[in-house]
């Protein structure tokens, strides 16, 4: 089977021309020089004609395989690292323009989060967490085999009887590209790479960069571009699916 393709759609290195750039300043924070963490009601001032989409994202995975850490990365902001897991539903927003074709799209990204023991002692949890979600974002750890080896089994259980058939994407946190730390690694390149071609799924390598400045805008936008990809993709399809069944 063919591996994956990035970039059919979006143009993945937009954000660092003249004209990404200048749209990249209405998401800066100019008192840290990074991005800014958007409110519930809050929002970038980006000008009118900007089209916007929305979606939901629910984040899985096996406890400490870094599902907040990598949410607070994408969203630019800084983990604590004595984070412990949280109570009930986390929602985090996260905007991102991408350019597809010859039209800046403004992605509105809902991120949904929910720590195993509330999920396990809490019914409704789930349940409210899965609902009419674009996508699940299932987080591993490079550092935990087993936190990568319950991926297909979670995919099956929340994905299986789903009727908008939401993306499924894949996050590796703590990964790291020197080969000291490489080769201490639980789960290797050529593990994912496997399961790429295997399950035709995109597995994002995330490090342990803090984000202290606009370089960290540049780290994460290949991660952000591949994600707002996927769903656009996975959208044209469900439509194109519900017309054809209509």
């Amino acid at each position: 089977m063919a591996s994956i393709s990035y970039g059919m759609v979006v143009n993945l290195d937009w954000h660092l021309t003249a004209e990404g750039e200048t749209i990249l300043q209405y998401f800066y924070n100019p008192q840290t020089n990074g991005r800014k963490l958007f409110g519930l009601l809050e929002r970038p001032a980006v000008p009118s004609n900007i089209e916007e989409v929305c979606y939901k994202l629910f984040f899985v995975g096996k406890s400490g395989a870094g599902k907040s850490a990598a949410i607070a990365r994408l969203a630019g902001t800084t983990f604590m690292a004595t984070h412990v897991e949280s109570y009930g539903i986390r929602k985090t927003n996260i905007f991102w323009p991408v350019k597809i074709w010859n039209k800046i799209i403004l992605f509105e990204l809902h991120c949904w989060e929910s720590s195993d023991s509330s999920l396990k002692k809490c019914g409704h949890i789930l349940p409210a967490c899965k609902d009419k979600a674009d996508a699940f974002v299932y987080v591993f750890s490079h550092s935990d085999a087993s936190s990568f080896l319950d991926i297909p089994q979670l995919m099956n259980k929340l994905t299986k009887d789903e009727p908008d058939h939401p993306a499924n994407i894949i996050i590796g946190t703590r990964y790291s590209a020197t080969s000291s730390a490489t080769s201490k690694m639980e789960v290797s390149l050529a593990d994912t790479k496997q399961f790429e071609t295997k399950w035709q799924i995109p597995v994002l390598k995330m490090n342990k960069l803090s984000p202290t400045d606009r370089n960290e805008t540049h780290q994460m936008a290949p991660l952000l571009n591949i994600i707002c990809e996927q769903l656009w993709i996975r959208d044209q399809e469900y439509i194109l699916k519900q017309g054809l069944t209509s």
